[in-house]
């Protein structure tokens, strides 16, 4: 039997969905991330091999003979080590400037899916460009369709705000708005009846967020971006990085949904004409912090925005939707 996958490429992480041959699905995960150790001497390469292999860390090791260590455990070292995993996507696509991109998100790809055969799907998610930006997608869509095939599927991108639509709107008719706050990048759709309109996104995200605190306090982002998951309250902040955290939470809100409704301002007369209130759906990893869609709709009054809101509602899985959205395409 064919296989069916929905794969969200995101920034920060990587999420897999398979429908199993029982017609279960089952969804995994894997850190978009990698670190490097250069070893000094070859006594300091066979330690470090022995004790990465002891803890049993995800690694492969580069033909300079350095460890590059990808996924969860790239993160969780490079903050004991008081430094910043690297990644092989930055703003929602590939690095264009690092060498070690492309091969890092090609294993971790792999990791998540392994190799295809005759007849299996892969519906991919990729970002929409960014109305405040100056890089396009096509690379990145281009260089992962390729990949994807040769793994020995067949491969589709799919817009990633519209498959969060496919997700959760089907309740109001896959009609509505969809705002994802990933890592790189915040995807915005306006969906009528299952045709995705309009479609942009907005270069302000998570990775705004850790950078800005980190750099307000004088901290790693890594840091920033592993307190910050372990469970932000905005509305009660315990730490000082989560304060500043939720101070930036605000100011990201607040700027996306401004740029957003300019933007939408601009083109008023092509808007469609909804019989009701329009649902808003977020998703995406920023989403998780308790509080999220309240400071949203609080923002969200304040900004103008051209059409009739009547709820936000926060994905019933907001690290799940965009691949549980692909996968569903996938079987359309």
């Amino acid at each position: 039997m064919s296989r069916k996958i929905g794969l969200d490429i995101g920034t920060s992480t990587l999420v897999s969905g398979i429908v199993e041959e029982d017609g279960v699905s089952v969804f995994k995960s894997q850190r978009d991330c990698f670190y490097k150790i250069i070893p000094k001497t070859a006594v300091n390469k066979n330690s470090i091999k022995m004790s990465l292999d002891k803890r049993k860390v995800s690694y492969v090791e580069d033909e300079d003979g350095a460890f590059i260590i990808v996924g969860k455990d790239a993160l969780e070292i490079a903050v004991e080590r008081n430094d910043t995993a690297e990644r092989p996507m930055v703003k929602g696509v590939i690095s264009p400037k690092d060498k070690a991109a492309l091969p890092m998100l090609k294993f971790i790809i792999k990791s998540l899916i392994g190799e295809g055969k005759k007849g299996d799907k892969c519906f991919f998610s990729v970002p929409s460009a960014p109305i405040d930006g100056n890089f396009d997608i096509l690379y990145h869509r281009e260089m992962l369709s390729l990949y994807i095939n040769q793994m020995g599927f067949e491969a589709t991108p799919i817009n990633e705000a519209f498959a969060v639509a496919l997700s959760e709107l089907v309740e109001s008719e896959l009609t509505g708005a969809v705002v994802t706050y990933g890592a790189g990048l915040c995807n915005f759709s306006i969906v009528h009846e299952g045709d995705p309109l309009i479609q942009f996104s907005v270069g302000r995200s998570g990775d705004y967020i850790d950078t800005s605190v980190a750099n307000a306090l004088d901290v790693s982002p890594s840091l920033v971006q592993v307190e910050k998951e372990a469970g932000t309250d905005l509305y009660n902040p315990k730490t000082k990085i989560i304060q500043a955290v939720s101070m930036y939470y605000r100011a990201t809100i607040d700027y996306t949904l401004q740029t957003i409704s300019h933007e939408l301002n601009k083109k008023k007369k092509d808007l469609p004409m909804f019989r009701d209130p329009m649902t808003i759906v977020v998703a995406g990893g920023l989403t998780k912090a308790k509080g999220f869609v309240k400071m949203f709709d609080e923002v969200l009054k304040t900004v103008g925005f051209p059409m009739e809101v009547g709820k936000v509602l926060c994905a019933k899985d907001p690290l799940l939707a965009v691949a549980n959205g692909a996968l569903l395409a996938s079987m359309l």
